[in-house]
């Protein structure tokens, strides 16, 4: 087995070779005698030099044969237009000092966002409750005020040849009244009718008036209102409705609703709090250890600070704790 993957290692390389080879035989006689490379130097722009070693390292498991040549060739060419790009992007865009800093300030970014995920990842609890979700909706009710209309109900669309309207009108009420919609929706399959509930969630009232045949030019905000059966006459069929819940524009937006975006932001919340967390500590521990020097006094003062722990909530977190309260009472 040794000797086998030996061999294999040995015909990667004289293959890898082989292409090397082949790359620097095809430039021009002047230029190959004007050039002296090493043996195992694939390709050169500008003093810098490609080789064998750094592709065999870039190379993916499992190539080999035709696979490894192709590889290598492609591998070259991205290598060599690369160093061309860049040489050419810092000859022209602006200086290399900027470059420098603006890559600089690149990687610094990325590893302050890695270390804040890495506090998040550590500390942050993930689970949201219902009760959680509950004591912010109350707490911050007025932020969920709507900007348009939502409703809950059922559209069944039945054939004009349909003669069971009676019953399937008191089906439609029955289901209403009782919040359970098994024998609408049994008396649906029963006759091929096409049923859409929308008693599960939340629609925008436009969402709804979309499964009707409504006329673009009218509002209809004279059906919302309304808690009976109503129908609705197209050319080959009739529409038979029903709102079962309603919320309109400006008033605040029913929970389960905004749920998700509550859910949203208690995380984001959290997610912030963490981080704030572990950054006072950082200055608070930096500064007692003589790491930092700032000239203004008041500013290091505020940095020295012993920082907030998770037995100190914040006024934010103290808000919807209390809350929680009223609700468990």
């Amino acid at each position: 087995m040794y000797l086998c993957k030996l061999n294999m290692r040995k015909l990667t390389y004289i293959l890898c070779f082989a292409v090397a080879i082949a790359l620097f035989s095809c430039m021009e006689e002047s230029k190959r005698d004007s050039v002296k490379i090493d043996d195992d130097v694939i390709a050169k722009v500008d003093g810098v030099e490609l080789r064998i070693a750094d592709v065999m390292r870039d190379m993916p498991t499992g190539i080999k044969g035709a696979d490894s040549v192709t590889f290598m060739r492609m591998y070259t060419e991205n290598w060599v237009l690369n160093r061309l790009k860049m040489k050419r992007a810092e000859e022209i865009l602006t200086s290399s000092e900027d470059i420098e800093r603006l890559v600089e300030g690149y990687r610094q970014s990325l590893m302050m966002r890695q270390l804040d995920q890495y506090y998040i990842d550590k500390t942050l609890d993930t689970e949201i409750t219902d009760k959680q979700i509950a004591a912010y909706y109350r707490a911050n009710s007025a932020a969920f005020k709507l900007d348009h209309n939502v409703v809950q109900g059922v559209v069944v669309k039945v054939p004009k040849t349909f003669r069971n309207t009676t019953t399937l009108t008191t089906a439609m009420r029955n289901s209403a009244k009782k919040g359970e919609w098994q024998e609408l929706e049994a008396l649906a399959m029963k006759h091929s009718l096409n049923i859409v509930n929308m008693t599960a969630q939340w629609v925008s009232y436009s969402d709804f008036l979309s499964n009707l045949p409504t006329e673009r030019s009218r509002t209809y905000n004279d059906l919302i209102t309304k808690t009976t059966v109503q129908q609705m006459t197209s050319d080959d069929a009739l529409f038979y409705f029903i709102i079962t819940d309603r919320a309109l524009k400006g008033e605040i937006a029913p929970m389960a609703s905004v749920e998700s975006d509550i859910r949203r932001r208690l995380y984001a919340e959290r997610r912030a709090e963490v981080v704030a967390e572990y950054e006072a500590e950082l200055k608070h521990q930096s500064v007692e250890e003589g790491r930092i020097f700032v000239r203004d006094e008041a500013l290091l003062k505020s940095m020295s600070h012993t920082p907030i722990t998770n037995d100190e909530p914040t006024t934010t977190v103290r808000s919807v704790e209390e809350v929680e309260e009223e609700i468990t009472e």
